[in-house]
């Protein structure tokens, strides 16, 4: 039975969570562990489409989405932009292992972060720290 009435949602759709998308289960479980003591919920996708739903289950959006370049199915490119058409505050990161050269990516998507593989997760706080900034200074 659940707690939650149309007024008072469930807690877990409220609080601040994050998105990883990423069709390397290690990446995903490592970005989970990582975070889930920084007190931010994390739900991992393996894909786009799953990422997709995922997200249109929840009230509230994501403060950071992680998303994988390649990936199986919809690629990280249009995840990206369908997600950017999406979301008013949240921020985007796009990760790679296998390009540096981001010339080539549609023009709304040149301004996102790009974080290349392998990655020190200092740098993925970093990110979250600033989306986290930028999430509550935005209305």
């Amino acid at each position: 039975m659940s707690n939650s009435t149309a007024n008072n949602p469930p807690e877990s759709t409220l609080r601040e969570w994050m998105l990883v998308v990423d069709d390397d289960a290690p990446i995903r479980r490592m970005v989970v562990s990582c975070f889930a003591a920084d007190g931010i919920e994390v739900i991992a996708a393996s894909s786009g489409a799953e990422a997709l739903q995922l997200v249109a289950l929840r009230d509230t959006e994501p403060v950071l989405a992680l998303v994988d370049v390649l990936m199986p199915g919809i690629d990280g490119l249009t995840l990206a932009k369908r997600l950017l058409a999406r979301f008013k505050r949240g921020t985007i990161v796009i990760m790679s292992g296998h390009m540096t050269d981001l010339s080539w990516w549609p023009v709304e998507l040149r301004e996102i972060a790009f974080l290349p593989k392998p990655f020190r997760i200092a740098a993925l706080q970093e990110h979250l720290a600033e989306a986290r900034a930028n999430y509550h200074g935005r209305k």
